[in-house]
């Protein structure tokens, strides 16, 4: 296993004074399987100079194929956004933030024979146990942090057997870190569940009328049967249906934020799927947008020019729609159980989930109808446990919280798919329970 990494002190050419000069990160490659280079950026908290007292959070974004380096530091959570300006609602504030390029090929990971691409969600595991095994070699200080896994859309789903793996390690003593626990935020764990409950929330938002809401169910039960015959190829095919039928229904309702309109692609598309593939438009609509065109000249430009280490034949994003195309078939199959298996077997973990109330592409309705189903000693006193709402000064809430022994479940409100940028307050609030919860 080889691995390239490089310290340093930064402050940018063009960053607002009020970002710290002195900010320390660190970078760099790791080689996770042959042709495998996985890429990771980690930014020490703005707290304090005894770094390892505070946790280590890790952030995994969706896609499959979307970068959590640009997407998830730039627009989410990092310290800066897209234009350089500092953030003032940065989890930095709480955390170490360690970004991962996941899987290789997405971001400024990259794959140098397309073989080596993840086609299923324990090859995603594997890799970033031996990522982080990697990492915290390199820098062992924060081998003894509280490390928590924080995810969004798709990183949820590689998130679970992540942890999962990540906690066989630790029992072989393979790897030597203070895991606390996972947070799934508008995760992709039950595909169906997600699919199957659209037409009803989009019908109690106005946003359907009757034919549209039955066209829907319709649909969405074909995709049932696919998932049940195990033709999942062809059930990531109906859900791509579905979103077009969705998408003429309402006008083009944003799937990630259902006050919005979806909206043009960007100019710069990352896309290198033929026009004619029966993945074009789905990768349009799942990751292509989160390559913007702004973010792109970013990470393309200064980014690449700081971080100094990009392999000359890598482009941010270059080799997304193949990480896309490569997980295609595993793209509609459901986590549930390694969720289930967690928090049954693995009861020193916490396990917490947080959904947008104005998401779409993973609902409220859907994400609490796979809670119900997750098989472990905990869930009825989970379903009867009382709901407290997230309050702020002068009695605005900004959601609600429900937990039961290990397992924590947020509805965050006025907030889509991405939580952190459209609801920033009431997402720090939940990442300070959540990593106080331990303390």
């Amino acid at each position: 296993m080889k691995v390239f990494v490089l310290f340093a002190v930064v402050l940018f050419c063009g960053a607002s004074s009020a970002a710290p000069a002195d900010r320390k990160e660190a970078w760099g490659y790791v080689d996770v399987r042959k042709d495998a280079h996985m890429f990771w950026w980690l930014y020490y908290t703005d707290q304090t100079t005894n770094y390892a007292s505070y946790p280590l959070v890790i952030w995994l974004q969706g896609g499959p194929g979307a970068s959590s380096t640009g997407y998830g530091n730039f627009l989410e959570i990092g310290p800066l956004d897209e234009h350089l300006r500092p953030r003032n609602s940065t989890w930095l504030s709480k955390a170490n933030l360690l970004f991962i390029d996941n899987p290789v090929g997405t971001g400024f990971s990259y794959v140098t024979n397309k073989s080596a691409l993840a086609t299923t969600n324990k090859q995603i595991a594997d890799d970033l146990v031996t990522c982080l095994t990697s990492i915290l070699d390199t820098v062992p200080e924060f081998q003894k942090s509280p490390l928590y896994i924080f995810s969004e859309s798709y990183g949820g789903k590689m998130t679970v057997d992540f942890a999962l793996a990540l906690s066989k390690a630790i029992k072989s003593k393979t790897i030597n870190v203070n895991f606390k626990g996972i947070a799934l935020g508008d995760s992709w764990i039950s595909p169906i569940d997600s699919v199957y409950t659209w037409g009803p929330y989009l019908y109690a938002t106005s946003l359907l009328d009757k034919v549209g809401l039955q066209s829907i169910k319709a649909h969405a039960y074909e995709v049932k049967q696919a998932l049940a015959a195990g033709q999942f190829k062809k059930a990531t095919d109906g859900f791509s249906q579905i979103q077009e039928l969705i998408g003429n229904f309402t006008n083009g309702v944003d799937f990630y934020n259902i006050l919005k309109n979806e909206g043009p692609s960007p100019n710069k598309s990352v896309n290198t799927l033929p026009k004619n593939h029966r993945l074009y438009k789905l990768f349009r609509r799942q990751v292509d947008r989160l390559y913007g065109d702004v973010l792109s000249d970013l990470m393309n430009g200064k980014i690449r020019q700081k971080l100094n280490d990009i392999p000359k034949n890598v482009t941010w994003g270059g080799q997304s729609s193949d990480v896309f195309e490569a997980l295609s078939e595993d793209f509609m199959k459901p986590v549930v159980s390694s969720v289930s298996e967690l928090l049954s077997n693995e009861t020193y973990i916490d396990v917490n989930v947080y959904t947008g109330q104005l998401d779409l592409i993973v609902d409220t309705l859907g994400t609490l109808a796979w809670i119900e189903k997750l098989n472990w000693p905990g869930n009825k006193g989970f379903m009867t446990a009382p709901k407290k709402p997230l309050t702020f000064p002068n009695d605005r809430t900004g959601g609600f919280v429900k937990t039961f022994k290990q397992f924590s479940f947020f509805w965050i409100l006025k907030a889509g798919h991405m939580v952190p940028s459209d609801a920033p307050e009431s997402a720090l609030k939940m990442l300070d329970m959540i990593l106080k919860k331990n303390k």
